[in-house]
């Protein structure tokens, strides 16, 4: 980007007397509502704002004191900013005007974010779980996240990823808390963003209870089973009993009164 070259130098050097200048850089912005517009210039050295100016006001913020730039950068270099701004604005606002026609003044697309809350265990003893809150597929990308815990907002540490822009434009973030779960705690996500009415709430599902129904359908089916096998294992010897009296003694009136049935 260029820089008009007294502005640099003058900047530069002052800068240079008490610190090493590892960036230069220049942003302008160009601010339209239906009723107003404006150019906003900053130039910022190591990444912070140095001098700004506001071409609506016809000012400067030089150092963090508001001027009309003369004395401090000279009449040309005023009238340099002033001219570049204009030129600037001219062009944007025959885009606006544009991008105002080809969108027929209707809102910006809005998507709601889709939220998932869940629980990694830590294995390790004495170690605290993690909780997450992972919201995507939302536009824009302003969005405000926050835990609850039994109802209330954590006030504990919140990690956080960087926001991700997905290649449909949506994007997307993850944040995370470390806690040590009690038993009968709550905890949800709760999630505001533009394109919600209200707050959107999603709770973890609690930790499902152990169900014992099949452990006592295993133990009835081991009960009957055993009580069937006795019972035929009964019946087998009463069998086998009776076969052999039989055939030892086929005719009943024959055997002197010991036949018997078994």
């Amino acid at each position: 980007m260029e820089f008009h070259g007294i502005c640099l130098l003058i900047l530069v050097t002052a800068v240079r007397a008490q610190t090493e200048v590892s960036a230069v850089t220049e942003s302008l912005y160009y601010v339209h509502t239906p009723h107003s517009e404006n150019i906003l210039d900053m130039f910022s050295i190591n990444y912070v704002p140095f001098l700004f100016y506001d071409y609506g006001a016809q000012t400067f913020v030089i150092n963090g004191q508001v001027t009309d730039g003369i004395r401090e950068l000279g009449q040309d270099e005023v009238d340099y900013y002033r001219e570049r701004a204009r030129g600037f604005q001219a062009r944007l606002r025959g885009t606006t005007r544009e991008m105002i026609h080809l969108t027929n003044s209707t809102a910006i697309a809005k998507k709601k974010p889709s939220v998932h809350i869940y629980m990694e265990p830590n294995r390790s003893p004495g170690h605290p779980d993690i909780l997450y809150c992972y919201a995507e597929k939302f536009y824009p990308f302003g969005i405000e996240l926050s835990f609850l815990v039994n109802g209330r907002p954590f006030g504990g540490q919140v990690n956080s990823s960087q926001l991700v822009v997905e290649p449909d434009w949506t994007f997307n973030i993850l944040k995370s808390i470390q806690m040590r779960r009690g038993s009968g705690d709550t905890y949800a996500c709760s999630v505001d963003h533009i394109s919600l009415q209200q707050p959107l709430t999603v709770s973890l599902d609690p930790p499902p209870q152990q169900d014992h129904t099949g452990t006592v359908i295993c133990a009835v089916g081991v009960i009957v089973g055993a009580v069937g096998f006795l019972i035929g294992l009964v019946l087998v010897i009463k069998i086998r009993n009776r076969v052999r009296r039989l055939q030892a003694c086929p005719v009943k009136n024959n055997c002197n009164g010991d036949w018997k049935e078994v």
